[in-house]
């Protein structure tokens, strides 16, 4: 019980009295009433908003009241939180606000129940594909790619075929900015990237080709096409190979790789002479999807290619291109190259062109003095298999440093199987959490079950304030296995652990089995630095006579200096914490540990290789806003686990909106993005905050 107060105000005791005797109900003659409570004001709801979305407060009565405010920016910022929260007792007052007067709110409202994902909201979506304003309907289709409900693909095709400006011939659209919500195409993208979501190859085809030629000259549909995958959309591709937009050339060098049609060879061969370096490393990748002899000596001859990305790639491609003999002393070479991306690359290349060469080269070789160069040697010992590389790769699990122990386990669970098991219990107790976390990997992929006990005491072990990761691997871990002991540690960790992203794993890998878990405990404590919710609501609410600022954060790297714009408007969180890390130095001395070529670089990882964040997780601040070229997105362990991990896109990604948290834009230094290389240092981030 509460404790009780021994000061009682004089007020109080003479009410207490006057209830006692009853007379107390009725004001003494000249008393004042008390005032009314006073109304909250603006600001005060828009804090309320955004703590119910940071909780995770479910439940329709508040915020489904604060839907029905007059104030349009408070409809429409309450719309997003409860998008964000997910809770399906809100899609009745969200179909009802696609009726508002206010566009802004209809498009929010339609973006929110594409998050829930509840498909008692297509019916008005469908109806809403025939708003009279353009956004409204683009967002309407991007909601009903969402829930994925089939029945929308047919709808969807005729709105993208009605969205099309009037012409002859084919559709040419350039300079069209997918990172600006307002662009005049966005509504018609929209509707081609909700086509590719629902996964439906002919509605695709309706909307893409007209009597079997392509409709569209432009990135947008070809990315459609690559992403479905499917031979019905196949001339998408091969008109896209020559278009004069180098970005629509990669996306179709991809789509034609994974199609496997040998045809494309010849199309993929002149792809990668091109003279954009992104659409040669595509096609490069493609050939080696592609998997034709023909192929083989296209990716060697990039070997001798000016451009480190373009090298990398064709090592890549050689390592699963039919291998070429004469090739061996050059990549024997490149073995001893004396960047470690390039060493890396080589082993794979050289193990798959002569396994005997390799293991005389390897035989010749001190230890890489690069713990990622070893960790890609592992790699390649995994898929070779054999004794040798299986012994080899024992030996490697007493390396010093435990960033290389995720590849040798994963290396030897891909070699020996089930017969890798034990090892993989072992490391579960290990003293570094990386490798806790790839041990629990290696055994949820391998299905083994039985190791329920084992993996409850990881978890226990991982309960402190750490990173999650390791929590998150065990309960996925748990959820591979389907015997009564993993049932009753799955219901532990879903009622005990002091996260409520674990727990909510937890409990989805529990109603998968049929069990419905205890209601959510609770709210988790609160590490990481406090926000106070009406200052980081503020922009919505602009005081007269007070400037408003855009933070910016400074990257100085090893190639140059990078400028982000932090978007406080819809990702507070994410940029409020992104501040706090830099002002306190946490991501000097950092490196870029992830490179992808023409998808993004990625850094933030305090161990530089992935793992850990900052000691505390962000809630998911999913935005309407797209990943376009230059995008800085929250890097994610599961749903809610942002932290230090940044990622910033290559080129437009938008398989990535509506699922990671977009919380800034780089406004200047892409071309220093472009540059960076694994190994890359952040030698010094700084922010300016308006003063």
């Amino acid at each position: 019980m509460p404790a009780m107060s021994h000061r009682v105000p004089g007020i109080e005791v003479a009410v207490a009295l006057g209830v006692l005797l009853g007379f107390a109900a009725r004001p003494l003659e000249g008393a004042k009433k008390p005032a009314p409570p006073r109304a909250p004001s603006r600001i005060e709801r828009l804090g309320r908003v955004l703590e119910l979305e940071d909780t995770r407060s479910e439940g329709a009565g508040e915020l489904e009241r604060l839907l029905l405010r007059p104030d349009r920016g408070i409809r429409r910022r309450s719309a997003l939180a409860a998008g964000r929260i997910a809770d399906r007792a809100l899609v009745p007052a969200l179909v009802e606000l696609m009726n508002d007067p206010e566009a802004e709110v209809r498009q929010m409202a339609a973006f929110a129940l594409g998050l829930i994902g509840d498909r008692a909201a297509v019916e008005r979506l469908v109806a809403s594909l025939g708003d009279p304003e353009p956004l409204v309907r683009g967002r309407a289709a991007e909601a009903l790619g969402r829930i994925g409900d089939p029945r929308a693909a047919a709808e969807i095709a005729r709105f993208v075929r009605g969205a099309t400006p009037p012409a002859t011939g084919r559709v040419t659209v350039r300079g069209d900015d997918p990172g600006n919500p307002s662009d005049p195409w966005a509504e018609l993208r929209l509707g081609l990237f909700a086509l590719a979501r629902l996964k439906d190859p002919g509605a695709a085809a309706a909307a893409l080709l007209a009597r079997g030629e392509p409709r569209f000259d432009w990135w947008a549909a070809t990315w459609v096409a690559m992403r479905l995958e499917s031979a019905l959309l196949q001339p998408v591709l091969v008109a896209a190979a020559a278009s004069d937009d180098a970005w629509s050339r990669a996306l179709a060098a991809r789509g034609l790789g994974t199609l496997k049609d040998p045809a494309a060879g010849e199309i993929l061969a002149r792809l990668a002479r091109d003279r954009d370096e992104t659409v040669v490393v595509a096609a490069l990748g493609a050939l080696g999807a592609l998997g034709d002899a023909g192929g083989t000596a296209v990716a060697a001859r990039q070997l001798d290619a000016a451009h480190d990305v373009v090298r990398h790639e064709a090592l890549l491609a050689l390592a699963a291109l039919p291998p070429e003999r004469r090739l061996r002393a050059r990549l024997a070479d490149l073995v001893g190259d004396r960047d470690p991306w390039i060493r890396a690359a080589a082993l794979g290349a050289l193990a798959h062109t002569d396994r005997e060469d390799f293991a005389l080269v390897l035989s010749g070789l001190d230890p890489d003095p690069v713990w990622s160069v070893r960790a890609a040697l592992a790699r390649t010992l995994g898929g070779l298999g054999d004794p040798a590389s299986v012994a080899i790769l024992h030996s490697m699990l007493a390396d010093e440093d435990p960033r290389v122990l995720p590849a040798v386990l994963e290396a030897l669970r891909r070699a020996r199987g089930r017969d890798a098991l034990d090892t993989l219990r072992r490391h579960l107790e290990h003293e570094d959490a990386g490798v806790r976390v790839a041990a629990a990997e290696g055994i949820a992929d391998m299905g083994a079950v039985g190791l329920a006990p084992e993996l409850l005491s990881s978890w226990r072990r991982d309960l402190g304030p750490g990173d999650l990761e390791p929590r998150l691997a065990v309960v996925d871990a748990l959820a591979a296995q389907a015997d009564e002991v993993s049932r009753e540690a799955l219901l532990t960790v879903a009622v005990v652990d002091p996260s409520r992203a674990v727990r909510a794993r937890a409990s989805a890998a529990l109603r998968e089995r049929g069990v419905v878990p205890s209601p959510d405990p609770g709210e988790e404590a609160v590490i990481r630095p406090p926000l106070d919710y009406r200052n980081a609501m503020a922009p919505y609410d602009p005081v007269p006579g007070v400037a408003l600022y855009t933070p910016r954060a400074f990257l100085r790297t090893s190639r140059g200096t990078i400028e982000i714009h932090l978007d406080v408007i819809e990702s507070p969180l994410a940029a409020a914490s992104f501040v706090q890390l830099v002002q306190r130095g946490f991501f000097d001395g950092l490196i870029f540990h992830l490179v992808e070529p023409g998808f993004l670089v990625q850094g933030g990882s305090p161990r530089g290789d992935g793992y850990g964040g900052p000691g505390y997780v962000l809630r998911d601040e999913i935005t309407h806003r797209p990943f376009g070229r230059g995008a800085v997105g929250l890097a994610l362990a599961g749903r809610d686990t942002g932290g230090s991990q940044f990622f910033i896109t290559l080129q437009p990604q938008p398989q990535l909106d509506g699922v990671y948290t977009r919380f800034g834009i780089v406004v200047s230094g892409m071309d220093v993005v472009d540059s960076i290389r694994p190994g890359d240092t952040i030698e010094h981030a700084s922010v300016w905050t308006g003063e």
